[in-house]
């Protein structure tokens, strides 16, 4: 049974609607910086920046010995080379998948993260900056729009990784002062994959923890 380290954040989604669509057997456990559960030797251990996710699989595809990993891309391709879903429909596809999960990574992440934190938790109210990376948002959303536009999913016609990886940052698009329905195709897709019962159960777990968070 594969153990996954929670940490309420859209990369902790990420992982629990692959875990879900993939049907693996896994124990959910929450991973918070400086949690007082783990000593910081054992948080370090499981990850350098002592956050989430994390999985260990005790039994990797390749016969090895148990395998810890972290950051969600990661995790994303080793669980989609160790099922062989959701990663390669052909050459082609494979590495159009792993293009989009990069520029996840590299560009959409930090464009959304910046857009909330000068948003929603800077101390400093910076109109220059709100503006900057709400414009930058308005474009990559604006790409987005336009691949999906004659693309099923953003990797093509097939489900992938990169859909999974995209979907919990859209998630998000309120806080992003984005309005969804000026981009149809983002806002089609959006719907659709919200609909998907792996979806609604990592949406779940994320309100459960969120709840748990809070309390504690």
């Amino acid at each position: 049974m594969i153990k996954f380290y929670y940490t309420p954040i859209p990369d902790g989604k990420k992982i629990a609607i692959f875990l879900e669509e993939l049907e693996l057997s896994y124990s959910i456990h929450p991973f918070k910086i400086g949690d007082v559960n783990y000593p910081q030797q054992t948080r370090t251990t499981l990850s350098p920046e002592e956050r989430g996710p994390i999985i260990i699989d005790p039994k990797p595809h390749t016969g090895e010995a148990p395998l810890t990993l972290y950051g969600a891309s990661t995790i994303l391709v080793y669980l989609a080379e160790k099922s062989g879903h959701l990663a390669s429909d052909g050459l082609r596809h494979h590495y159009d998948v792993l293009q989009w999960l990069f520029w996840l990574e590299n560009e959409l992440m930090p464009t959304l993260e910046n857009m909330e934190y000068f948003s929603h938790h800077s101390k400093r109210i910076i109109p220059s900056a709100i503006e900057f990376y709400h414009n930058k948002t308005i474009a990559v959303y604006q790409l987005l729009d336009q691949n999906l536009t004659k693309n099923m999913y953003i990797a093509g016609d097939s489900y992938s990784i990169a859909d999974i990886a995209l979907y919990p940052l859209v998630d998000d698009y309120q806080k992003q002062r984005i309005d969804l329905q000026n981009y149809p195709a983002v806002n089609n897709w959006y719907q659709r994959i919200s609909k998907r019962q792996a979806v609604i159960i990592a949406r779940r777990i994320d309100t459960e923890w969120r709840l748990k968070s809070k309390i504690e």
